[in-house]
């Protein structure tokens, strides 16, 4: 484990890695799996008014399968993954057994995005993935960019937080400076579906959140 509570200090990319990969890891395991998630009905509520239902979509940063489940279920069909845990990819085909045959690329997604043909995936998503991203990795930004052919959506912190696995981007910057559009940045809260509770997957850390919307320039389309 590599995980310590109150570390300031960049761990090494590859250190990241190992924790990220582990079959636990603290932090970004959950115990259980919703059938239905209010979580990633915020992703829905975002993007239902831009796209149709055969949009293709990727996750990076999958985990288990909670939000391409919930998408799945909600009819967009086109879905896949990128997650850096074998692990979890494999509950993921246990847990939803309508994602048996959902691609899902197994690595670090700075490496297995850079397989994507520019323009061909029509959204990109992350949620609470990208205050992961190392600082050597920092490029994963503009290969989002290039690989978008309509839209990304980030929900992440929005003032970003510093550890030794966490680092503060500034998810408005980095894409811009990437070449996408900014759109807008709404409160997690706000896009909630149900009462902000616990029994609804609310916690009192995710007022730090918010979901930041891009388009991709026309003239990369």
């Amino acid at each position: 484990m590599y995980w310590k509570a109150g570390r300031s200090e960049i761990v090494p990319l590859l250190q990241l890695y190992d924790y990220l990969s582990q079959e636990r890891p603290m932090g970004q395991h959950s115990p259980t799996v919703p059938r239905w998630s209010s979580r990633t009905q915020t992703i829905i509520n975002t993007l239902s008014p831009l796209i149709t239902k055969g949009y293709s979509i990727l996750e990076i940063g999958c985990n288990a399968g909670r939000n391409l489940n919930h998408l799945w279920q909600a009819g967009y069909k086109n879905v896949r993954g990128m997650e850096i845990s074998e692990h979890a990819v494999k509950r993921l085909r246990i847990e939803y057994p309508c994602l048996v045959m959902t691609p899902v690329d197994i690595g670090p997604a700075e490496l297995s995005i850079q397989k994507y043909d520019s323009n061909s995936v029509d959204v990109i998503f992350t949620m609470s993935v990208l205050e992961h991203v190392h600082p050597d990795s920092r490029f994963l930004f503009t290969e989002i960019a290039r690989v978008a052919r309509k839209y990304a959506l980030a929900i992440e912190p929005r003032q970003g937080k510093r550890s030794h696995m966490q680092y503060p981007w500034d998810i408005k910057n980095e894409f811009t400076a990437a070449g996408l559009t900014y759109i807008d940045a709404k409160p997690w809260s706000v896009l909630w579906a149900g009462e902000l509770t616990p029994e609804n997957e609310w916690h009192e850390e995710m007022n730090a959140y918010d979901s930041f919307l891009f388009k991709v320039n026309s003239a990369g389309c």
